[in-house]
């Protein structure tokens, strides 16, 4: 079984970038994050959930607040906020909408309020073919002026197919490797690798000075546009 799990955590595709590819600073792609307007803490929603799977939420919690502590940002502690929003009756983030932004600083003390949704959460196997596809849009925005300060969306497939030459033990390897994947380690993958376009925080050594890092347009623009819409 642990060869099957190895196998997994190395078959990571890359990321899959749709449409235009372009590059673009940090500070073109988001420069409300490089005002003087304090982005210090996040507080991160009830995640909408589009997939098929009803743990997807549940799995994608566990793996949110690391990568935006990592970048030098404080997370407001999420099971005590998730609480916070189960004792009001949210539960998915859906159920906040027309909301003002504004009241997430005056409940929480919120500089900043992520979205995060779950376009796809999926399963897919085939005979000696298998893989799982986990889709995510991020979008920031700022409790101050309520503009979308930051927004990414990113897709990681993980294969679980495999090629030894012979087809019998390929679909049992293939059937069990795609059974038994683990979605924390697939989560985190996806929140490293999107969190990568994020301009740092206010506690990272590099705050105010990672303008010109470079990241992929299309995926920032994608998730912007269909938050508004």
């Amino acid at each position: 079984m642990k060869q099957w799990t190895k196998l997994i955590s190395i078959l990571f595709v890359g990321m899959m970038v749709s449409g235009c590819v372009n590059t673009l600073k940090k500070q073109d792609a988001f420069p409300e994050m490089y005002t003087n307007t304090l982005h210090e803490n996040i507080l991160i929603a009830p995640v909408i959930n589009k997939s098929t799977s009803s743990e997807a939420s549940e799995y994608l919690n566990s793996t949110l607040a690391e990568p935006f502590v990592n970048k030098g940002y404080y997370v407001l502690p999420v099971p005590i906020t998730t609480e916070v929003f189960k004792g009001a009756g949210i539960i998915d983030g859906t159920e906040l909408k027309g909301i003002p932004f504004s009241t997430y600083k005056e409940k929480f003390g919120a500089d900043m309020v992520l979205f995060v949704t779950i376009e796809q959460w999926d399963t897919n196997y085939l005979v000696v073919a298998g893989n799982v596809t986990v889709g995510l849009k991020y979008v920031m925005v700022s409790t101050q002026t309520s503009k979308i300060i930051w927004s990414y969306s990113n897709t990681v497939v993980v294969d679980t197919g495999s090629n030894s030459g012979s087809l019998l033990v390929d679909l049992i390897a293939t059937a069990i490797a795609t059974a038994t994947t683990d979605y924390i380690p697939v989560a985190q993958q996806v929140n490293l690798r999107t969190t990568q376009s994020l301009p740092v925080g206010h506690y990272h050594p590099r705050y105010k000075k990672d303008g010109s890092d470079m990241i992929f347009e299309a995926n920032a623009a994608d998730a912007a546009k269909a938050f508004s819409e």
